[in-house]
């Protein structure tokens, strides 16, 4: 049995940066989120112990959204994953997802950094292509 988790739809941390594009201040914020999968593996029988456990496994992805452009909204693929397992089956309530990725935060916020600092050139140019296309 497989079970897919979404888990973690508010953002896990945020980064918020602001720079300076032709003179206008531009605020950027980055979200880190989580997207959970999770997989029950082992037997369950009668009369016997449970030898079922749940793998987990989270994708750390980060969304970057700009104070004044919604159109430049996107995600930022990263490869940044967590992964383990628990005793049991996995179930929706257990809440494995909100458990785990609280162990992880401070991780997950120096990635969140780590990313904002990478993005910020592409940031720069798909600013620049904006601008240049408008100005046509």
């Amino acid at each position: 049995m497989s079970l897919t988790l979404i888990a973690l739809a508010a953002a896990v941390a945020t980064h918020t940066v602001q720079i300076d594009h032709r003179g206008a201040p531009v605020e950027a914020t980055y979200a880190a989120r989580a997207d959970i999968k999770t997989r029950t593996v082992g037997a369950h029988t009668p009369n016997r112990a449970d030898m079922r456990r749940c793998h987990w496994k989270a994708t750390v992805m980060v969304d970057r959204q700009l104070s004044h452009s919604p159109p430049l909204t996107r995600a930022i693929p990263t490869d940044r994953e967590f992964s383990g397992s628990e005793a049991g089956a996995c179930t929706s309530g257990r809440d494995i997802g909100v458990r785990q990725m609280a162990k992880y935060q401070d991780q997950i916020r120096v990635h969140l950094m780590t990313v904002a600092q990478q993005d910020h050139a592409p940031l720069l140019a798909e600013l620049d292509a904006i601008y240049n296309l408008a100005s046509n």
